[in-house]
């Protein structure tokens, strides 16, 4: 009986521990899409428009970042940050140390590095199915490189891009669960943290798999729904 799958616990105690921690798991996850977005736009822009030595580059950081687990990502910026902190804030007389600093940041800056490379492909790679006689006709009618991405090319390239950028949120609320490597309690590691007492980790998993299931459907309803929107805004 002892081996017995426990929904009692699975729900009253795992699934509630599981949902506290939702917070920590979405901050975790729209920060660095936010920052990805931004930075992964600006990256996609430059390789398009080919940026002398510029895009060359970015596209090398780009394959760099794409070719190493996050979860190394996770342990080379947080290593990184204890070994090199120090020494630059002695350097610059600052009080702050990097035991003060709070794990969850660290977290953030390596899944925003991740975000950012593949962001900027799924972007690219949108901008790019845009036809080039939609640019030649805005330049035509005398608009500017910047005016004819704006009003033309945007548009027509977002809605293109929400079913990657989709799966790139759906990544990073899934790839957050590694932050437990640094000493960051997520959703996952929330779960586990009341089997420990008991050994039920089999109902800790299924408890945070149900949640991460619920966060990805409703992640994939609003982005079908932005979807639709952008496609209907643009009269397709």
């Amino acid at each position: 009986m002892g081996n017995q799958f426990d929904i009692n616990f699975m729900v009253t105690i795992a699934l509630k521990a599981a949902i506290r921690y939702v917070p920590i798991t979405l901050e975790l996850a729209l920060v660095p899409f936010v920052i990805g977005t931004i930075l992964g736009t600006i990256i996609a822009l430059v390789r398009l428009y080919n940026i002398k030595y510029i895009s060359k580059i970015l596209q090398v950081i780009v394959v760099i970042i794409k070719g190493v687990p996050v979860v190394l990502q996770l342990l080379i910026v947080y290593f990184a940050v204890l070994q090199c902190f120090d020494s630059v804030a002695k350097t610059l007389h600052l009080s702050i140390r990097a035991k003060n600093i709070n794990s969850v940041y660290i977290g953030l800056v390596a899944l925003s590095f991740f975000a950012t490379a593949y962001i900027s492909e799924a972007i690219r790679g949108a901008l790019t199915a845009v036809k080039k006689g939609q640019y030649e006709a805005g330049y035509s009618v005398g608009l500017t490189k910047v005016q004819t991405l704006r009003q033309i090319i945007l548009p027509q390239a977002i809605p293109v891009a929400m079913p990657m950028l989709c799966s790139n949120l759906i990544g990073l609320v899934k790839g957050s669960s590694l932050v437990f490597m640094i000493s960051v309690t997520d959703l996952l590691n929330g779960a586990l943290i009341t089997a420990n007492s008991n050994y039920k980790f089999l109902e800790a998993y299924v408890a945070a798999a149900i949640v991460y299931w619920i966060l990805c459907i409703v992640i994939e309803k609003i982005s079908y729904v932005l979807e639709r929107k952008f496609y209907s805004f643009n009269g397709r």
